[in-house]
């Protein structure tokens, strides 16, 4: 009977709370990749329980009696959530809100759930980069692949093939790109290692002299918003610097650009080194000024440096080594590299500067060949191409990897997410 009396009281209180109490969520505010939640406070629960879902998916979160709001992170933008409130009394579910359906914006250039992750297992900074990686460009854990590669610079094309085949793999379809968080290796025979992931190793050249042409690029130039659905290829970049510190630093300068739409300058330069000023030679003017873009004074330098600078979006160089790059202060998602033979040399002695040098100064991307490319400009990224695709809303690693033609060679090295001029879609 007392049982019976205590159950039947329990039930009026349930009743009552159900009938009386206004309980619904009250505000949803989409961000990138985030909601903010805020909804009404139900009196005598001990919780909440927050259930969202995308498709067949269900996540959920519980707080305390004293939270009324709560912002849900790692949402895929573009995607439409369903999100409901349960009020708690211990463990057992009181009082529920309507679902709300939530739409997050839509953002041009590919977003973190297109992203794949490879990780070295064999190597602590490798696993350290990568996780750092995971958590703040809020990657899934089913777009990562963790390898088993030995930590030399150079992997042979008999090493390289069964871990090209464990990534093709293991990635979902809906992986557009890849991330590498390891520095070495960085070059599988004479092709770098971004490219070999891209596009397969390309052994001709290897063969018949690496000055020679091998496969064009079918990213370069197009209007491709997924490589891999429309080219069957994700372009790579390397989160690479000469320690965990500068990585970590690389990675928070390419989260700190998203949708800052700076403004700054594009320099040029016409060094005292004809050859490798090959690129200022063909620039289409000697001042562009805003052509290209409206957030970009873009110019051809006569000089062999520049220094003490703080609106260097774009920094295209043409010597073996550059001087005075730490003195200026590259803006958060800035590009600079140097057309060298082996600016792609991440590690070790060449005779020539590592292009790992500018990501030391400060620059979010960077660029090198791995192996003698002579002096062609299809080999080295485009200027123009670059600034315009970039400042129009792609990636870093999406502007860059468009920007070449023949890019067996060359090594991309940066945060491949940085998206300085990224526009709103919906």
């Amino acid at each position: 009977m007392i049982l019976l009396n205590l159950y039947c009281s329990l039930r009026v209180i349930f009743l009552v709370i159900t009938s009386l109490v206004e309980f619904s969520i009250k505000q949803a505010v989409a961000g990138d990749g985030h909601v903010v939640l805020t909804w009404d406070k139900v009196p005598d629960v001990t919780g909440y329980r927050i259930e969202y879902g995308l498709n067949s998916r269900i996540d959920s979160k519980v707080v305390d009696s004293e939270t009324t709001t709560l912002t849900l992170v790692g949402l895929d933008n573009g995607s439409t959530y369903n999100v409901k409130v349960i009020a708690l009394a211990k463990t057992r579910a009181l009082i529920a809100t309507p679902i709300v359906s939530i739409t997050l914006p839509q953002w041009s250039g590919l977003q973190s759930q297109q992203m794949g992750l490879l990780v070295n297992e064999n190597d602590p900074v490798s696993l350290a980069v990568a996780d750092y990686y995971r958590i703040r460009r809020q990657i899934p854990s089913e777009n990562i692949v963790y390898l088993n590669i030995p930590k030399i610079v150079a992997l042979t094309p008999d090493q390289f093939a069964p871990l090209k085949a464990k990534v093709d793999a293991m990635l979902p379809a809906t992986v557009q790109a890849l991330a590498i968080s390891w520095t070495i290796p960085f070059r599988v025979g004479c092709n770098s290692i971004t490219s070999a992931l891209t596009l397969g190793y390309m052994d001709g050249p290897c063969q018949t002299g690496t000055c020679n042409w091998a496969t064009r690029s079918p990213y370069y130039d197009s209007n491709s918003t997924k490589p891999f659905t429309d080219f069957n290829i994700r372009p790579a970049m390397m989160l690479a610097a000469h320690n965990v510190d500068q990585i970590k630093s690389l990675i928070d300068r390419g989260i700190a650009s998203d949708g800052t739409n700076p403004s700054g300058s594009a320099y040029i330069m016409n060094t005292t080194d004809s050859v490798r000023s090959l690129r200022a030679k063909i620039f289409p003017a000697q001042d562009l000024g805003k052509a290209l873009s409206p957030y970009v004074n873009a110019r051809i330098m006569s000089a062999n440096f520049i220094s003490g600078t703080t609106d260097a979006l774009f920094y295209f160089q043409g010597l073996v080594s550059v001087s005075n790059i730490a003195t200026n202060k590259f803006p958060p998602g800035a590009v600079a590299d140097h057309l060298t033979s082996f600016g792609g040399i991440l590690t070790g002695e060449s005779g020539q500067m590592s292009a790992l040098e500018f990501i030391a100064g400060g620059a979010t991307g960077t660029f090198g060949t791995v192996s003698e490319p002579c002096a062609y400009s299809q080999k080295f990224p485009f200027p123009s191409f670059v600034i315009s695709r970039y400042t129009k809303g792609e990636t870093l690693i999406e502007a860059y990897w468009k920007s070449i033609l023949q890019v067996f060679q060359g090594i991309f090295v940066g945060e491949p997410l940085a998206n300085p001029w990224r526009k709103k879609l919906a």
